[in-house]
């Protein structure tokens, strides 16, 4: 599975460069979330790490793991913004590469390390984190206990996990839905959706205490319908391009759940959540 979403991110990288976050201060590969008083996507996007941090109760000199850090888009932020000491992780050598660069370009590589690493079995020693976050990256795993597990180990006693990421809260109902959830996971390069309230037993179950769940779909609905709109128009293309042998069908599947993904949420059975809790 490593391969398929290396490959998925390697391949998108420009695109959501291009179509997504426009190399803005975010540099964010995830959904944002809309406030009373979000003007575009770019403020949407920043509020998701806003939301984060607040949650996760950051402060200065915490020592914090990215887990799935994508171009570095949050830990670039949280090291401006909180002075942290932040250590990000992807299994994609061109995502670190280009987290690395945007961490020097943002005067941050001081307080910054960037590596190429698997979030489930990382090299890192036990108890050596205040946080460990994820943005959006633990849907890529397949037993997502598994990454609960390492970041328990990585977590110092009161360490706290902070995870932003879409969830189904049921399962699928009809034919309809069934190929939804296929064309959802197949075109983000995800092994799977997991249930909202499976996730939460599993936190319970790794030893996380203090357990809290917020529902943030209705504020990645604009950029749920953002998201749509562009792989709509993209979609057919990509199909024509794709049989020309000028686009990879990589493409063309993230396209097609780019359009699911918003029926997805509409419908209530895809749903988006942060989830905390305490070593």
């Amino acid at each position: 599975m490593n391969k398929v979403v290396s490959d998925y991110y390697d391949y998108t990288l420009p695109f959501y460069k291009f179509f997504w976050h426009k190399n803005t201060e975010s540099y964010a590969l995830h959904y944002g979330f809309w406030e009373r008083d979000s003007n575009n996507l770019q403020e949407a996007l920043l509020n998701t790490n806003k939301f984060l941090a607040e949650k996760a109760h950051i402060t200065s000199g915490d020592a914090v793991l990215d887990a799935g850090c994508g171009v570095g888009g949050s830990s670039i932020w949280l090291a401006k913004n909180f002075k942290v000491n932040v250590t990000g992780i992807s299994i994609s050598e061109k995502q670190i590469s280009e987290a690395k660069r945007l961490a020097a370009k943002n005067s941050v590589s001081k307080l910054i390390g960037f590596f190429v690493s698997d979030y489930l079995k990382t090299d890192f020693k036990s108890n050596s984190y205040d946080v460990v976050w994820a943005i959006e990256s633990v849907c890529h795993a397949n037993n997502k206990k598994d990454f609960l597990k390492e970041a328990y180990r990585l977590l110092k006693k009161g360490g706290r996990l902070i995870i932003a990421d879409g969830f189904r809260s049921r399962e699928p109902k009809n034919d309809k839905e069934k190929q939804i959830l296929h064309d959802f996971t197949e075109g983000f390069a995800l092994p799977n959706l997991a249930l909202s309230e499976n996730f939460k037993k599993s936190m319970s179950d790794v030893g996380f205490s203090n357990i809290k769940f917020w529902n943030k779909t209705k504020e990645v609905l604009p950029s749920s319908k953002k998201l749509f709109d562009m792989c709509k128009f993209g979609y057919p293309i990509a199909k024509i391009t794709e049989k020309l042998h000028l686009t990879s069908p990589i493409l063309t599947k993230n396209n097609l759940a780019g359009v699911v993904q918003y029926e997805a949420v509409k419908t209530g059975f895809g749903i988006y959540g942060v989830l905390y809790g305490v070593k």
